[in-house]
C-alpha cells in the first residue's frame, strides 16, 4: 500500500503583522512568526514535503456559484513549493518556491490555523491537494452538496431539519446591526430602547435596576430567555424595527439556547461593571470578525475569550451568545450540549467540566475538531445548529413531564423569593397556598411557559421546601416561612452544581406529505392503504426481500400515527430466536438484591403508557417479527391484539399475574408495526393466528424512476451510470425471480444502492463496485453456495466495466 503523504498549508500573517508572502518567496524561506506556538509542528515538516502559502477569509459576492446570499469560506493559494531544509528550531524552513502569484481561490473546505497539515487519505483532502499542487479544478457542486454545506449552499435541500433553521439569517442580521453600538457615543440610544422594552414587556430583571450601560449579549438575551414564545416574537419584532432588519422575524425558535431567567446578566453590578461591559463589546466585535474565517483574529479571539470568561457572571452562557450571533461558526456548551458531546460523541472528557479548566484554546480546538467531523458522511450531525438541536432532542428523550423541564433549583429559589415578598407585604410569616397561587400564578406562567401544571408544581416545590426546613406546614393549606435565606448559592437549595437548563422544544408535525417529501419510493396510494389499515386493524406488517426499506418505512409510519417526529411515544424492539414471553411481556428476573422479581417487559410498559395517556397515540415497532416465535412471545396478548378486543371488558389475566391485578387489555391508542424478511431460510412460516391479526403489505425492490431521480439529486452522479446500475439490478432481480429455488422473495432491494450524500463523479464506479463486493456478492454466494455457474452468471449481470460507466 502506498504511504499516506502530508501536505502543508501555511499562513503568512502572524498576530496582526503584515502579509509576509512576498518576503518568503523572495528569500526562499517560510518562517514561523510566533516564538512559542507551532514549534513542534514546524519541526515535524520534512525535507521534500510540499507546502503552500494560504490566506483564509469569507466572501459574499462575486463567487462562481450561487451562494444564496450566505458568506462562503475562501482559502486563497498564493504560492507552492518544496521544503529543501528544516533548521529544526521550530521557526525556519528553506523552500524552493515553484509557483508564485497564484491567487487561486478554493472554497468551503478551509482552515484558519496558521499551519494546516492535510493528508491525502480522504476525498476532500485529495481534491484540495490536486487543486493546490497539481492544477486540477475544484468540484464545487460536490462541496456545495456535501453534508456540512448542503443546508446553506446545496441544491434545493428540503430536509426537515434544514427548514428548522430559518431563524439563522434574522439572528445574524441582528448581530451585524447591533455592532454599531460598540461606539459608546451611540450607546445611550440603545439604552433608551432597552428600557422601553423592559417597561413594555415587564422584563423585571431589567426594571428599576439603575443601569446606564449594557453589553451586547445581555441585550440579545431579551428575546432569548425562557419566556412565552409569543412574547419572544414580539420582542424580536421590536429589535427588527429598532435595528432596521429586513430579514423576517422567526416563526419558530427551536434549537436556540436560552438563558436561565434568574441568570440573564453577563456583567455584575459592581465597581468593575463598566470594564466588564467594555470587555464584552470588544469580544463581541472580535467574535464576529473571527467567524468570517479571518485568520488574523484567531489569537485575539482566544485572548478575549479567556478575559471575559474570567468575569464573575460569564460562564458557559457566553457560548450561547456566540451561537446567537453566528450559529454556523460557534458551538454551544450549556449542560445539554456538554452531556451530548461527552456521552454521545466523546469529544469532551467530562460533562461537568468547569470553566476554570477550559480556555479559549480548548474552545478553538473543539471547533476545529467538530468542523472536521461534520464533513464525515456518517457523523450524526453536520453543522453546529444541527448538533445543538440533536442535543436538545436527546435531552428531551431523557426527561418526562413538564415539571421535569424546569429545574427544581429554579422552582425553589423562585418560590422562596415570592413567599418572602408576600410575607413582607402581609406583615406576617404565615401564608396560604391558595392566596399564593391567586397572586403569583400569572407571573409563574410567564416565568415557566413550558409548564402546564403550575398548581401541581407549586405544591411539589412547597413540599421540597418543607423537607429542607425552609417552611413549616400548619395545616389547612397554611405555611410558615421559617428561613428566608435565599442566597442562590445556598447548598440547601441548590441540588446541582452544574448549569440550569430549560428549553422550549417545538414538536415538528409529521404527516404523509412529510414522508413523501423524504423521497419515499413507495406509491402514495399504497402508503394511504397502510395508514388506513393501521387505523382500522391497529396492527400491520411490512414484509419483503432484504434491502427494501422496511424498517425505514415502519418508523416513519409510526411518526405519522403519532403526528410528529422524534417522539417518546414510539418504542422499537427486534425479535430474535432467544426472545421469550418473559422478556417481552412479563416474567421473573434477578433484581439488585439477588432475588427474583416480577418485571414488566417493553410491550407491557408501552401498554401502561398508552392507557395512562388516552389522548395520545403510541406505537410499538417490532423489527424481524418472524425471527422469534411470535405466538410464544405474545402469549395471551396475541388475542388482545385484535382491534375489536381492545376494551376493558376483553381484559385477560396474564400468565404472571400481580396481586390485585384484574386483567390486562391493549388500549385502543396503541398500534403495532412489524417488519418481516421473507428471504431468510432459517425462519419458520408465520402461523395463521398471527396473520389473522395483522394486515400484510409487501415492499418490492424499487429501482424505478423515483430511485433514479433521487440518486441524481442526492449523489450528483452521472445519470448514465445510474441508469446502467438500475438496468443491471433489475436484470439481476429477474434472474433471481426465475430461479425455482429462490423466487422474487430473494430479490435485492434498492436500499443497498441508495446513497444520501454527494459522491464525486470520478468515484461513482468505485462506490458501486464496493457495494457489490462487500454487500451484494456475499448474499448471492449464500443463494447459490453450491451452484457456481448461476453465481457467475449473476455476477456477470451486475458487472459494469469502467468504459461503460463514462
Amino acid at each position: 500500500m502506498e504511504a499516506i503523504k502530508t501536505y502543508w498549508f501555511l499562513g503568512a500573517k502572524f498576530n496582526g503583522s503584515e502579509d509576509q508572502t512576498e518576503r518568503f518567496v523572495r528569500l526562499g524561506i517560510w518562517e514561523n512568526g510566533y516564538d512559542n506556538k507551532y514549534l513542534n509542528t514546524v519541526r515535524g515538516i520534512s525535507v521534500g514535503d510540499r507546502v503552500a502559502i494560504k490566506s483564509t477569509y469569507n466572501l459574499k459576492k462575486n463567487l462562481p456559484f450561487d451562494n444564496k446570499g450566505q458568506a462562503v469560506s475562501v482559502m486563497e493559494i498564493k504560492a507552492t513549493g518544496i521544503v529543501t531544509k528544516n533548521y529544526g528550531d521550530g521557526k525556519l524552513l528553506e523552500v524552493k518556491w515553484q509557483k508564485t502569484n497564484l491567487n487561486k481561490k478554493w472554497y468551503f473546505f478551509t482552515n484558519i490555523a496558521t499551519i494546516w497539515s492535510v493528508k491525502d487519505d480522504e476525498w476532500l483532502s485529495k481534491q484540495l491537494i490536486n487543486f493546490t499542487f497539481y492544477n486540477k479544478p475544484q468540484d464545487i457542486d460536490y462541496f456545495r452538496n456535501a453534508p456540512y454545506w448542503r443546508s446553506r449552499y446545496g441544491d434545493n435541500d428540503t430536509n426537515f431539519r434544514t427548514q428548522l433553521f430559518k431563524w439563522i439569517p434574522f439572528y445574524e442580521a441582528v448581530a451585524d446591526n447591533l455592532l454599531i453600538y460598540q461606539n459608546k457615543e451611540k450607546r445611550s440610544e440603545l439604552m433608551v430602547f432597552i428600557n422601553e422594552l423592559a417597561i413594555e414587556f415587564n422584563l423585571s430583571y431589567l426594571l428599576n435596576k439603575n443601569i446606564h450601560d449594557i453589553c451586547p449579549f445581555t441585550a440579545l438575551g431579551t428575546f432569548n430567555r425562557n419566556i412565552k414564545e409569543i412574547t419572544r416574537k414580539q420582542i424580536a419584532k421590536k429589535w427588527a424595527e429598532f435595528l432596521k432588519i429586513e430579514e423576517s422575524v422567526p416563526n419558530s425558535f427551536e434549537g436556540i439556547p436560552l438563558l436561565n431567567n434568574q441568570l440573564s446578566w453577563f456583567f455584575t453590578n459592581s465597581e468593575n461593571q463598566q470594564q466588564e461591559i467594555d470587555n464584552l463589546w470588544e469580544f463581541y466585535a472580535t467574535a464576529l470578525k473571527f467567524s468570517n474565517a479571518d485568520e488574523n483574529y484567531q489569537d485575539e479571539f482566544e485572548q478575549k475569550f479567556d478575559l471575559v470568561m474570567s468575569q464573575p457572571y460569564c460562564s458557559w452562557q457566553l457560548t450561547n451568545g456566540l451561537f446567537w450571533i453566528r450559529p454556523h461558526a460557534y458551538v454551544v456548551l450549556d449542560k445539554v450540549s456538554k452531556v451530548y458531546l461527552t456521552d454521545e460523541l466523546g469529544l469532551i472528557k467530562d460533562k461537568r467540566l468547569s470553566k476554570g479548566y477550559f480556555n479559549g484554546n480548548d474552545y478553538l480546538k473543539l471547533l476545529d475538531n467538530l468542523a472536521v467531523r461534520f464533513n464525515e458522511d456518517y457523523f450524526p450531525n453536520h453543522s453546529f445548529p444541527e448538533l445543538y438541536l440533536t442535543a436538545l432532542r436527546k435531552y428531551q428523550s431523557s426527561i418526562s413531564h413538564n415539571e421535569s423541564l424546569i429545574s427544581n433549583n429554579q422552582w425553589q429559589f423562585k418560590l422562596l423569593q415570592l413567599i418572602k415578598e408576600l410575607c413582607q407585604k402581609n406583615g406576617t410569616d404565615v401564608f396560604q397556598r391558595k392566596e399564593f397561587l391567586n397572586k403569583y400564578r400569572e407571573q409563574l406562567e410567564e416565568e415557566f411557559p413550558n409548564n402546564s401544571v403550575i398548581g401541581e408544581s407549586v405544591s411539589n416545590t412547597l413540599q421540597r421546601l418543607r423537607d429542607k426546613d425552609f417552611l413549616q406546614f400548619l395545616g389547612n393549606g397554611k405555611y410558615r416561612l421559617v428561613s428566608d435565606n435565599i442566597d442562590e448559592q445556598n447548598e440547601e437549595i441548590i441540588e446541582s452544581d452544574d448549569d440550569i437548563v430549560e428549553q422550549l422544544l417545538v414538536k415538528q408535525p409529521y404527516k404523509l406529505e412529510s414522508l413523501i417529501q423524504e423521497s419515499c419510493f413507495v406509491d402514495e396510494q399504497q402508503l394511504q392503504q397502510m395508514l388506513a389499515s393501521l387505523k382500522m386493524r391497529k396492527n400491520i406488517i411490512l414484509q419483503g426481500p432484504p434491502g427494501t426499506g422496511k424498517t425505514w418505512l415502519a418508523k416513519r409510519l409510526a411518526n405519522i400515527v403519532i403526528g410528529y417526529k422524534d417522539s417518546n411515544n414510539i418504542r422499537a424492539i427486534q425479535f430474535h430466536p432467544n426472545l421469550s414471553y418473559e422478556d417481552f411481556i412479563r416474567g421473573f428476573r434477578p433484581a439488585s438484591d439477588g432475588k427474583l422479581a416480577l418485571i414488566d417487559g417493553p410491550f407491557l410498559e408501552i401498554i401502561h403508557q398508552a392507557r395512562n395517556d388516552p389522548q395520545s397515540k403510541y406505537v410499538m415497532v417490532i423489527e424481524e417479527i418472524n425471527r422469534g416465535n411470535p405466538s410464544q412471545i405474545f402469549g395471551e396478548m396475541l388475542t388482545l391484539l385484535e382491534a375489536d378486543k381492545r376494551t376493558p371488558s376483553e381484559a385477560l389475566e396474564l400468565t404472571y399475574r400481580r396481586e390485585q391485578e384484574n386483567g390486562i387489555y391493549i388500549p385502543d391508542n396503541l398500534y403495532v408495526i412489524g417488519t418481516m424478511n421473507i428471504a431468510d431460510r432459517s425462519l419458520a412460516l408465520v402461523d395463521f393466528a398471527l396473520r389473522r391479526r395483522f394486515a400484510f403489505f409487501t415492499l418490492d425492490p424499487n429501482f424505478s424512476e423515483k430511485w433514479l431521480s433521487y440518486m441524481i439529486k442526492k449523489t450528483g452522479l452521472n445519470s448514465k451510470l445510474l441508469e446502467e446500475i438500475r438496468e443491471r439490478m433489475n436484470e439481476l432481480n429477474e434472474f433471481i425471480a426465475q430461479d425455482r429455488m429462490l423466487g422474487s422473495a430473494f430479490a435485492i432491494g434498492h436500499s443497498y444502492l441508495t446513497h444520501h450524500r454527494a459522491i464525486p463523479k470520478s468515484e461513482g464506479l468505485v462506490w458501486y463496485q464496493n457495494i457489490i463486493d462487500t454487500e451484494i456478492k456475499p448474499l448471492l454466494e449464500e443463494y447459490w453456495f453450491d451452484e457456481k455457474d448461476k453465481l457467475n452468471k449473476a455476477m456477470k449481470l451486475i458487472t459494469i466495466a469502467y468504459k461503460q460507466s463514462q
